[in-house]
């Protein structure tokens, strides 16, 4: 955690970061170990919280198999979550600096499989190496990079906030990264415009797909299809397990579940899809798993999870 507050990211309570500075390195508030990252587990969920604009981000650990929770507070422009090859980042703690966005290496590093080098001499300078791609930094706040010792002039620098931040776009595309940045969440695929509503927040998403070589198995047929089953057969089982209680069916459990439709969109190496009369939780199906994700209906006021949608809990 940084204990350094930057008024464009992210920052922690006060009680809650004093007390975190107080733990062990690798232990969170809670006394777990730190969240880490994983190749595509998307399974996230953020919640309000009884304090004005703190919000409760609880990450799937696949270390325990448990939810854990981590805490941020709104910044100038939302809250940005990062998604790296289909896995959201715990805790990314990313910074908006001069309109580039920077990334602790620490954080980003394995995720992007990169491997680094710090060394200090007369100045600091960082090595980032993938593959046959090498990219040196000479130093702090200098406009000159080497990519392959080839020197190129850019507008990026390295940054200091207790970890050592590098801009995230610039590296990620260097060695070979697609970036996508989704500036609300919310609007682009649930279609919810929330901009005029009091307290609201912004959920920002930064996806990025490192090629590795490794082609998709499925493509946006595919989804289509297994959407569509999926949702005929959860449909079935609503509809089964009312009868087995001796519940009235009601006519709201006869929508019509084939009515599945790919949106054309994607979020990273997710292919997006709709239901008709459920347009607000969009559907999401992976490209190289095929597994099915959807936005959480209930009570997290943004939420991915590994399952089709839980309309059930909507129509009962």
């Amino acid at each position: 955690m940084k204990k350094n507050d930057c008024i464009l990211g992210k920052k922690l309570a006060v009680p809650l970061l004093c007390f975190a500075l107080l733990l062990p390195a690798g232990e969170s508030v809670f006394g777990a170990e730190s969240i880490k990252w994983e190749k595509n587990k998307a399974d996230i969920e953020i919640y309000n919280t009884d304090l004005s604009d703190f919000y409760e981000i609880s990450f799937d650990n696949p270390e325990t198999g448990t939810s854990e929770r981590t805490f941020e507070r709104d910044v100038k422009n939302g809250i940005r979550l990062l998604m790296i090859d289909g896995g959201f980042v715990p805790e990314p703690e990313t910074v908006l600096q001069d309109g580039v966005i920077y990334a602790p290496l620490e954080k980003i590093a394995e995720p992007l499989g990169i491997s680094y080098d710090l060394t200090c001499q007369e100045g600091n300078y960082l090595t980032l190496k993938k593959g046959d791609t090498t990219l040196v930094f000479p130093n702090y706040n200098e406009s000159i990079v080497l990519r392959n010792g080839h020197e190129m002039a850019v507008s990026y620098y390295l940054c200091d906030y207790d970890h050592l931040y590098v801009p995230l776009r610039f590296v990620a595309e260097t060695f070979g990264g697609k970036v996508q940045y989704v500036n609300d969440y919310e609007k682009t695929f649930c279609h919810e415009d929330h901009s005029e509503v009091p307290n609201w927040v912004k959920v920002n998403v930064i996806a990025i797909e490192m090629l590795d070589g490794t082609k998709p198995q499925y493509v946006s047929k595919d989804g289509l299809e297994k959407i569509m089953d999926v949702s005929v057969q959860y449909q079935q089982q609503m509809i089964a397990a009312r009868e087995e209680a001796n519940l009235e069916i009601e006519e709201k459990f006869y929508y019509d579940a084939s009515a599945v439709t790919y949106t054309g969109k994607k979020l990273g190496r997710f292919y997006v899809y709709e239901l008709k009369e459920f347009e607000k939780f969009p559907i999401y199906f992976n490209e190289y798993t095929g597994e099915i994700y959807s936005e959480a209906v209930g009570l997290p006021f943004v939420g991915l999870n590994k399952h089709f949608i839980n309309i059930g809990f909507m129509l009962s």
